[in-house]
């Protein structure tokens, strides 16, 4: 099966040729590689050009952002497989070809394993999805690492590429069209590195993807016809973005589905508001969920969020997360 690999790249030569070593050491064959770079000026293209003739395609210019540069390298893919690898994080050996094993033997529209967590000065963990509740947490966030994740190309060819309005949800986003639609698998297989560092999205800007996932939550609401009751809940905790844009669905949800995968949704935001320091956000979603559902509340254990968000002071926190590091 051939498999088709996206770097986008802006500005990040630090990290840039690690990885595109971790795409080629992978010596999987049939491989198409594709480098979509943002019109860096530290030094990247120097080294995409001492890579150039094992890519096949690779462009430096001024794009509209990631989903933009990811788009752009997944319309040029004509692998059965595709997915994307950011230019910071790193494939482990022989990940292809344990990815292309089970697309083999199973029919899912999405693969996806686990990713060690790395940087300066962190303390390595490995990291991947829950098995409870997976079905409901596909539409409530994604609760897999994004570089450890492999689609089908018919699935994106007839679902769509990412949301380019999206710059923080983009996966979320296509994550919940696929699983609306299709069968998803869960491996235990560690595929990928995630880099943490201080520039990295997902360590800098929590409070954008609270807004990003907030949206394609509100789209997953609305695609379902017995959902009043939670878009309203969610209206007033101030969550709701107004739209008429729906998601195609064809498999079976049932209203205790949603109704956990809403549950699960405000966790997630409580755990971007918990980091981007909005503790009175963090402390109000944690209220609402124990009087909507004390069950989860207690075994989620987001009394200690509640209790922290209350009696914590900002500098406090920001302090223990310092030690911690």
């Amino acid at each position: 099966m051939k498999i088709s690999i996206v770097t986008p790249s802006f500005n990040q030569a630090e990290f840039l040729e690690q990885t595109i070593q971790s795409v080629l050491d992978q010596h999987y064959e049939p491989l198409e590689y594709i480098v979509v770079d943002g019109g860096s000026t530290d030094g990247s293209v120097d080294i995409i050009r001492r890579y150039e003739g094992r890519l096949d395609y690779w462009v430096s210019e001024k794009d509209r952002g990631q989903a933009h540069a990811i788009n752009k390298g997944l319309e040029k893919a004509t692998g059965e497989i595709v997915s994307w690898l950011n230019s910071d994080d790193l494939y482990l050996p022989d990940t292809l070809n344990a990815v292309s094993d089970y697309f083999r033997k199973d029919d899912a529209a999405l693969i996806h394993g686990k990713t060690i967590l790395f940087g300066d000065g962190i303390k390595e963990r490995v990291k991947g999805a829950e098995r409870r509740d997976l079905e409901v947490r596909y539409l409530s966030g994604i609760p897999f690492p994004q570089p450890s994740s492999f689609f089908r190309r018919s699935v994106l060819l007839e679902h769509g590429f990412l949301d380019e309005t999206l710059h923080y949800g983009m996966d979320y986003d296509l994550v919940a069209r696929v699983a609306l639609n299709y069968h998803l698998l869960l491996v235990e297989n560690v595929f990928s590195k995630y880099r943490l560092h201080s520039q990295s999205k997902s360590m800098a800007q929590s409070r954008a993807f609270a807004d990003d996932w907030a949206k394609v939550f509100s789209r997953v609401l609305r695609s379902l016809d017995f959902t009043g009751d939670l878009i309203e809940n969610m209206r007033e905790l101030d969550l709701y973005v107004e739209g008429g844009d729906r998601y195609q669905v064809t498999k079976t949800f049932t209203q205790a589905d949603i109704r956990q995968s809403f549950l699960y949704f405000l966790e997630s935001h409580i755990s971007f508001d918990y980091v981007g320091l909005d503790l009175k956000t963090a402390g109000k979603l944690a209220s609402f969920i124990k009087e909507f559902d004390a069950d989860f509340y207690q075994a989620r254990a987001l009394g200690k969020v509640r209790w922290r968000s209350r009696y914590l002071s900002r500098p406090l926190i920001k302090y223990v997360r310092g030690l911690r590091w």
